[in-house]
């Protein structure tokens, strides 16, 4: 599993445009990796902060909270999503990094 603590920005911005999946008990979800970027640098921080944003090519609503994904490269790693947007073709989340 990846070591969240340690990830930096860099190692998804390697992956931006794969797909990711988003793993449930009775199945997955296919998101695409649309954008990894840097928030700047805090003294208190042990790493540069980070957000990723996530896009599934459908309209749903996830409640936010820890989701198993899977990468094919990156692994399986466990990450707070928080839903920043839905339309009527797509669905946006967010994990911030600090």
């Amino acid at each position: 599993m990846l070591e969240l603590d340690k990830v930096e920005c860099a190692q998804f911005a390697a992956c931006l445009n794969q797909e990711f999946e988003i793993v449930f008990t009775d199945g997955a979800l296919a998101v695409k990796l649309s954008e990894a970027r840097p928030l700047g640098v805090r003294p208190e921080s042990i790493r540069e902060p980070f957000a990723l944003s996530f896009v599934a090519d459908r309209p749903l609503r996830l409640p936010q909270g820890i989701y198993k994904m899977r990468h094919a490269q990156l692994g399986e790693m466990e990450i707070f999503l928080v839903q920043i947007a839905a339309d009527h073709t797509s669905s946006s989340f967010e994990a911030v990094f600090n």
